[in-house]
């Protein structure tokens, strides 16, 4: 597609100022290399023109270059329509059967010398990999290390041990996604308590399902945006919504409804709003706490992410909109998350 005019964002899109420094330079990914295919670019250049700045003031850090609406929504009708890792939790693919595709998906792209193919099999395989919690009969480095260099041998010698391995993934990565009675009862606890729960953003990885167990009202909100979770999120043509609302104790509602919840969460959501200070408004006038989780706090920005969130920008939220910040949900930081929990001050 032919370049659109890209966004200038001149303000801290939380906090409004203008004081900023140079904070880094995303890194290559699926998306950097998708974004250069969609704009006929090199990589590099794209990666070079969508530096991340760090706030002076609240400690948000933002791109202050972002892409147009129409080259966003391209990225995730076509390029990455579904949402993988979304998926990843309710699809059979954390287990012996599922670990034998992949690598035979991975070894038949080595094969073909397809590269694209190649790296999404390595990104399968070392994810299969990092979620076995207890690994017996192999060393996980080895695996990490064939995998980099394409030993198909040596990765299909050690399968029997890794597939004994595969029981239930690791807590808050992949496979798991964020569907944790930890994480339930810590909400509960800090909060005071709620009968009420919704969330908004990926349908298929939250707590939706365990609030319905639960006998809490659970509710989906939909918000009209381009994201993963659009209309090409589907898997044998079952779309990624009606795979969470086949369980009809789960209602949606869109967010214009502006009906209120006692708590609101949102995961790995807020880095992909060019107006997060716009919407934790919108989110506050119909919650009374919101349960935030993000993951790479303070390291560099990801090209598809707009935003990247610190403790210090979490702290200017809890100030801003007079709320109680929770921060030591410990049970989740091994993952590489982290969960900010914002309730009213009592």
């Amino acid at each position: 597609m032919s370049a659109p005019q890209p966004v200038t964002i001149d303000r801290c899109p939380l906090c409004g100022s203008t004081a900023a420094t140079e904070h880094s330079t995303p890194e290559p990914n699926l998306y950097s290399e998708k974004l250069a295919d969609l704009l006929a670019q090199d990589e590099r250049q794209v990666l070079c023109e969508h530096a991340n700045w760090l706030c002076g003031d609240c400690g948000l850090v933002f791109k202050r270059r972002w892409f147009a609406p129409d080259v966003i929504r391209e990225l995730f009708r076509t390029a990455v329509a579904a949402h993988p890792r979304g998926w990843d939790t309710v699809l059979d693919r954390f287990s012996p059967a599922g670990f034998q595709r992949t690598v035979d998906f991975w070894a038949a792209a080595i094969d073909r010398g397809a590269a694209p193919d190649v790296r999404r099999g390595e990104r399968e395989l070392l994810s299969v990999i990092d979620s076995i919690t207890e690994p017996t009969g192999y060393e996980p480095a080895a695996v990490v290390a064939a995998v980099g260099r394409g030993d198909v041998a040596l990765v299909r010698g050690l399968a029997p041990a890794i597939t004994t391995s595969i029981r239930e993934p690791a807590a808050f990565k992949r496979f798991s996604g964020f569907r944790s009675r930890a994480l339930w009862d810590y909400l509960q606890a800090n909060t005071g308590g709620f009968a009420g729960y919704a969330e908004v953003g990926c349908p298929l990885w939250g707590l939706l399902p365990l609030a319905a167990e639960f006998g809490s009202c659970a509710t989906y909100l939909e918000r009209d945006e381009p994201n993963y979770w659009g209309a090409g999120c589907t898997n044998a043509g079952v779309h990624c919504l009606e795979r969470l609302l086949t369980d009809r104790r789960i209602a949606s509602a869109p967010w214009s409804a502006r009906e209120r919840h006692s708590v609101i969460g949102l995961f790995q959501y807020l880095d992909h709003l060019t107006a997060p200070g716009r919407f934790l408004e919108e989110l506050f006038a119909r919650a009374d706490s919101a349960a935030i989780i993000m993951d790479g706090i303070g390291a560099p920005v990801a090209i598809q992410h707009v935003t990247g969130w610190t403790d210090a920008s979490f702290a200017f939220i809890a100030r801003a909109f007079g709320k109680r910040l929770f921060d030591d949900f410990d049970a989740i930081r091994p993952s590489g998350n982290r969960l900010f929990l914002l309730t009213p001050e009592r």
